[in-house]
């Protein structure tokens, strides 16, 4: 009987952790952007199951963990994430309260692992199967067997960006690397023994069938990654799968054969010399791209000024850094190539400067140490766990991916992340029971887990609805649109949803209601949509100086953009100053925008026939 309950815990355990990690596989196509929403619900759902299967763990195993300095120092983290989520704004499906999930999980991962170390090669494969399932969905979308649901056609197979698809992809070949390795020798050395591959039949079909995953994911990653044009995923898998190949072949142990110091010097500017070579080529072809990184750095850093120390609060990065680029446009030197380069406020440059930004360096160091001293335990225990090798790899890779660019936004990378740390961390055999402590942590991260995602389990059914009023919102049928969007803005605070009733209040005449609602927006996010909007609403209400405040506003947040001078020359022409109107109507006309459409020719057009006609 208790042989059977323990097999039940282990299987239960497993799928409640597997299905979890199946959260990048989730998309629906009936809710308001399906490929997003569900798999926050889905994520929110699963936590609170394995916040009960941890409980269980943790009350029901004799043996445990204890808690270690890793566990300390993410105590810590958690301690700064619930304070910056009390000074987070009001908004729905962000970072704040998902971030926070996020870091729990990784709590639910070690005491998964911790009872179930046999789990952890077990969950090595099951990132590389859905890695290749990963790669037959992208030639599917490739070849137009799966029709998109983004608005645009990209490759990026269940994700909702092809650079989290890229760089998912990406962070699990030196796993897929590793084994393929691996496995090929073990075989090898296996068939080269006839007596003793008739002993273990069973055991050598295993390693065929793993290596023939492997491997098949390995070509299949390497094949599609091209399709994805996304430079980084390369980067980012040359640095993981270098950490594989380094360790698995002991170059370490080539080196110190380097007897003169002549040698290694030679070894050094070699090394140094491929690396500026693939800096410079980098930058030769992607130049445009470099240079908005570099100019959103520059901005960024005004906003880590803010507050260095605690940081602007968790979710608050989008807001201050629109306000900070405003700001710079307006008063500071700016070049004109920085003008052209701007881009419209949306994502950090890096995680890196957002956990910065967010949480201040308190939270920067915390976390650098927690992922720190996670790498230098996991290169330590090697010798002793050498299949640690294909994660750490995948760790670095993914962890290369957060210093140059974001890939922690998509929530299922996220708890990649989080999953390849708890496989990465330390598994030293203790006979200790479980302590008080350790029972009450685990108690309380399941409870705050429970308080924090069942509330926002309820919600799903808004964004059903907000989907069925998009159609009305698509058709520019307002009246309709606003008869749906007002009884789900009692509890549905998620900007795009804000934004888009704000509108269709606005097209409806209730001026100062999509004031109101746009308003509100503000306090979280800050873009050139927004500040259009209201401008447009004082316009029709007639207080002009307000509607050039906010055009204006719109304008400085992001220069590139033809639509808020375009605003700003049919205010001036309704005013009555035709000094301004014809100021702004040249702008117009003579302005390059980053991308030329059917839109910014027809306001070009109109802006000529506007100085004509003052002519």
């Amino acid at each position: 009987m208790t042989q059977w309950i323990n097999n039940t815990v282990n299987f239960l355990s497993f799928m409640g952790f597997l299905l979890l990690i199946a959260t990048m596989l989730v998309i629906d196509s009936e809710s308001m952007n399906g490929i997003v929403v569900a798999k926050r619900f889905w994520f929110y759902t699963f936590m609170c199951i394995t916040g009960v299967i941890s409980i269980i763990l943790a009350f029901y195993r004799k043996s445990t963990t204890r808690v270690d300095e890793i566990k300390t120092i993410i105590i810590g983290i958690l301690t700064v994430v619930i304070i910056g989520i009390s000074r987070n704004s009001n908004q729905e499906m962000m970072n704040a309260e998902v971030f926070l999930l996020i870091v729990i999980s990784y709590f639910f991962f070690d005491i998964y692992f911790s009872y179930n170390k046999k789990s952890i090669k077990t969950f090595q494969f099951v990132l590389i199967a859905l890695a290749l399932f990963e790669v037959i969905w992208g030639y599917c979308q490739l070849y137009a067997y799966i029709p998109e649901m983004q608005t645009k056609f990209q490759l990026s197979g269940s994700f909702d960006t092809r650079y989290a698809y890229a760089v998912y992809l990406a962070s699990i070949t030196p796993i897929a690397l590793y084994w393929t390795i691996t496995l090929y020798q073990r075989l090898s050395a296996k068939f080269s023994t006839p007596s003793y591959t008739e002993q273990a039949k069973p055991e050598i079909i295993d390693e065929i069938m793993l290596f023939v995953l492997s491997a098949l994911s390995l070509l299949g990653i390497l094949s599609i990654m091209p399709f994805t044009g996304e430079a980084i995923a390369w980067l980012t898998a040359a640095c993981g799968c270098s950490v594989v190949l380094y360790f698995k072949f002991n170059m370490h142990a080539f080196i110190k054969r380097l007897q003169t110091q002549k040698q290694r010097i030679t070894l050094l500017i070699c090394v140094l010399l491929i690396s500026t070579g693939i800096v410079g080529g980098y930058y030769k072809f992607r130049k445009d791209p470099v240079d908005e990184n570099l100019l959103a750095w520059k901005i960024s850093m005004n906003v880590l000024t803010e507050n260095p120390l605690f940081g602007i609060g968790i979710g608050n990065f989008q807001k201050a850094y629109g306000d900070a680029q405003s700001y710079y446009f307006e008063h500071g030197n700016r070049t004109e190539r920085e003008l052209a380069l701007a881009n419209t406020p949306c994502y950090p440059v890096s995680d890196i400067v957002r956990i910065t930004a967010e949480t201040g360096l308190l939270g920067l160091l915390l976390i650098l140490g927690f992922v720190a001293t996670i790498l230098i335990k996991s290169i330590r225990s090697l010798k002793r766990y050498p299949e640690k090798l294909a994660t750490l790899g995948a760790l670095i890779s993914l962890s290369m991916a957060g210093l140059m660019s974001s890939p922690i936004r998509s929530l299922p990378l996220a708890i990649i992340l989080m999953l390849l740390l708890a496989l990465c961390a330390p598994r030293e055999a203790r006979q200790e029971k479980a302590g008080l402590s350790f029972k009450v942590i685990y108690l309380a991260l399941a409870g705050l887990v429970l308080f924090t995602a069942f509330p926002e389990i309820r919600k799903y059914n808004s964004y059903r609805t907000w989907a069925e009023g998009k159609l009305y919102y698509n058709m520019k049928i307002y009246a309709t649109a606003v008869n749906i969007y007002a009884p789900l803005a009692k509890n549905l605070r998620h900007p795009g949803f804000l934004i888009e009733y704000g509108q269709a209040l606005s097209q409806t005449g209730r001026y100062e209601d999509s004031i109101a609602v746009l308003r509100e927006v503000l306090q979280s996010v800050s873009a050139p949509v927004i500040y259009n909007i209201i401008g447009k609403n004082y316009q029709a209400m007639g207080e002009y100086k307000l509607a050039e405040q906010n055009f204006r506003k719109a304008h400085y947040m992001t220069p590139s953009l033809v639509y808020p001078n375009y605003l700003l020359a049919n205010l001036y022409h309704e005013m009555g100053l035709h000094d301004k109107t014809l100021q702004c109507a040249r702008q117009v006309i003579t302005q390059k925008p980053k991308k030329e459409s059917k839109e910014t020719q027809e306001m070009k057009a109109q802006m000529e026939s506007l100085i004509k006609s003052i002519h």
